[in-house]
């Protein structure tokens, strides 16, 4: 039966999963749990990828735990027995200091891959986050973490660069969002083809289209030479706008693409509403924005920024049908099983860690709540 978005929205009834969903606001995974089943039913996902984030763009919201909340809602929700499952990817913790290493970055890399992650998710690409670390992407540095991922076939996902207008100055002659001191997109471009060049087996997927929606020439192109990369479409609305604006090439694109791009919304727990407009209201806009863009049957318009009457694509449902869930099964496959023992193992230590306030950051109320967790998730994975 259609879920009831679909209903209210009139979209082509097909299967979807949701391959870039978060967990980074304070919240008791109970909560958070009850969170994502609404969200699954009300979407009509049957799969959905929590990203491990241990770190923002702020230093304040690191959350050393943020990875075995996604472990622990993988395991939880999985046992329950239905049709919806929950996949997780690690993040990789980072000291950004001397004690990052390349040792380091293969340790954490295989003990996510022995506790049953699905895959590693990335956020160094993010600017703030490239200029903290202090080397590139491509750096000798991750050389082994990427040649594990390459051999194991362990999928990662990349946050690369941020929309090409951060570096503009607006248009109220406001400074741009970044000065010189922050890495270009063409130099995080460049690292990544770095990556590729000495891993190019690696099976990474680039969050927000790699930030080339405007420049359908150059997204064929980067494709076309990588044959392992993949594209999400997570918003930023600047790519829808890009999409829409040019509907008969990137029509053209997505065709041709189909089985390189995920769908993925970048949703998070912000909150867990017990009712379907709760629902609407929360988690819509992202949603419905993609959705819009790809296959509405009538011109739209976005419902942050006022980019005038768009046309949709109009895909077709053999483009859908990939996009929406048959690339996220073929690049997933079944969730890894957990290995519980190892989980404990984990849990134990990062709560003693955080009973003792080693790895403090933030604000006290939120490491509570999380103390709290750690409590739940290390007893559930002893049971």
């Amino acid at each position: 039966m259609p879920s009831v978005n679909t209903l209210k929205k009139g979209y082509r009834d097909l299967p979807i999963c949701d391959s870039h969903v978060h967990i980074t606001f304070t919240m008791p995974v109970e909560k958070t749990a009850a969170m994502l089943g609404g969200y699954m039913d009300y979407f009509g996902l049957t799969r959905v990828a929590l990203l491990g984030l241990p770190h923002s763009v702020r230093a304040s919201l690191t959350d050393p735990s943020n990875n075995l909340k996604c472990l622990y809602l993988k395991s939880l929700l999985n046992a329950k027995g239905e049709e919806r499952k929950i996949h997780a990817f690690g993040g990789l913790y980072h000291f950004f200091d001397g004690r990052d290493t390349a040792d380091g970055f293969l340790r954490q890399a295989k003990a996510l891959y022995r506790m049953g992650f699905d895959g590693i998710k990335i956020l160094l690409g993010k600017p703030e986050l490239s200029k903290r670390l202090g080397v590139p992407l491509d750096d000798p540095l991750f050389d082994p973490f990427y040649s594990f991922c390459e051999e194991t076939r362990f999928p990662v996902t990349m946050h690369l660069g941020d929309p090409e207008a951060y570096w503009l100055p607006w248009d109220n002659g406001h400074p741009p969002t970044y000065g010189d001191d922050m890495p270009s997109l063409a130099a995080l471009r460049a690292e990544t083809e770095g990556i590729l060049e000495k891993h190019p087996a690696l099976d990474l997927t680039l969050c927000h289209f790699y930030f080339i929606a405007n420049d359908c020439e150059a997204a064929d192109r980067f494709l076309e030479a990588h044959p392992s990369v993949s594209f999400d479409l997570t918003p930023g609305s600047e790519m829808y706008a890009g999409f829409t604006k040019h509907p008969e090439e990137w029509r053209d694109f997505f065709r041709r693409h189909r089985r390189r791009i995920l769908f993925g919304t970048d949703t998070d727990n912000w909150a867990a509403p017990d009712s379907d407009p709760g629902y609407e209201h929360n988690f819509s806009y992202p949603f419905n924005l993609i959705r819009n863009a790809l296959e509405s049957p009538v011109p739209f318009r976005f419902e942050d920024v006022d980019w005038g009457l768009l046309e949709p694509l109009h895909a077709d449902d053999e483009t859908l049908a990939s996009i929406y869930s048959e690339n996220f099964i073929r690049r997933m496959g079944e969730p890894r099983p957990v290995d519980n023992a190892l989980a404990a193992l984990s849990a134990d230590t990062l709560l003693t860690l955080y009973e003792h306030d080693v790895l403090f950051a933030g604000d006290r109320a939120r490491w509570d709540t999380d103390l709290d967790n750690l409590r739940l998730i290390a007893a559930h994975f002893h049971a």
